[in-house]
């Protein structure tokens, strides 16, 4: 059967299987334990952080000098970023419904299931002259472009992430799938998904389980792709725009495993 056929039930089952870990490692009557992670990153000048709410949902936060950039996501995967620089402040909704885009009182929704380039038109026309976006995209292009000698910190791949699809709504197509491979460019050059399962102990920290779990979502974007590439001409630029939507629903919902993992109280 075709993988995009497929699709729609691996989005139910990777959006309904994060709620069941969000029982383990509590107990009935245990009071909530919230733990912090921060990363400081020198490069950037950017301190990036990450915890959960008390409705268990995971907040990430990137900071450097007058921008800032926060994310929360639900055990679902379902996500909202808010990015902003002084009084300009631009908030992106991330559903199984699609996407939500606002900026002031201005809000624009795209539906990834309907072929409407004039949604992504008016997206760019509201996030033109946005400072935030600006500082946000250059925060992303440093990471996206360092050295591979430089340390990629879990939360640096988190923006990284976030960078696709700022820049995917901001005109760059190519956005997701250049990120995809250069978030496990280090990890596609040492590791096979196969030899990853016949040693699962190696990657049962949160750090290793979150990258496996990206170059896994990576790999489904291109065979996605492909395939969207073979369909006939009339339905690849829907079937492109659900690839993307795929992915970045599927990678929203393991930052909220790898934050929520190493949450646990154990």
């Amino acid at each position: 059967m075709s993988r995009i056929r497929l699709v729609a039930g691996g989005l139910v089952l990777a959006l309904t299987t994060p709620g069941l870990a969000a029982a383990q490692g509590r107990r009935d009557g245990d009071p909530p334990t919230r733990r912090g992670y921060q990363e400081q990153d020198r490069l950037t000048a950017t301190t990036f952080t990450a915890t959960t709410d008390a409705g268990g949902n995971a907040v990430f936060t990137a900071k450097g000098g007058d921008f800032s950039f926060e994310k929360v996501v639900s055990p679902t995967g379902e996500a909202t970023l808010r990015l902003a620089q002084e009084k300009d402040v631009v908030t992106i909704a991330i559903n199984r419904s699609g996407l939500v885009v606002g900026r002031g009182r201005r809000t624009v929704r795209i539906d990834p299931r309907a072929d409407k380039s004039e949604d992504i038109d008016s997206v760019r026309a509201l996030l033109l002259g946005s400072r935030a976006v600006r500082s946000f995209k250059r925060l992303a292009a440093a990471l996206e472009n360092r050295d591979e000698s430089e340390e990629d910190g879990a939360l640096a791949i988190v923006t990284l992430i976030d960078g696709a699809i700022v820049q995917l709504l901001d005109g760059d197509a190519d956005a997701p799938r250049r990120i995809g491979q250069r978030v496990t460019r280090k990890h596609r050059a040492a590791l096979r998904p196969v030899a990853a399962r016949r040693a699962p102990d190696v990657f049962r920290d949160c750090v290793g389980l979150y990258e496996v779990a990206l170059m896994d979502s990576s790999r489904q974007y291109g065979e996605c792709w492909i395939e969207a590439n073979d369909a006939a001409w009339w339905s690849r630029n829907l079937l492109f725009r659900y690839c993307e939507w795929e992915w970045a629903l599927r990678s929203q919902q393991y930052v909220w495993q790898f934050i929520g993992c190493f949450m646990l109280p154990f």
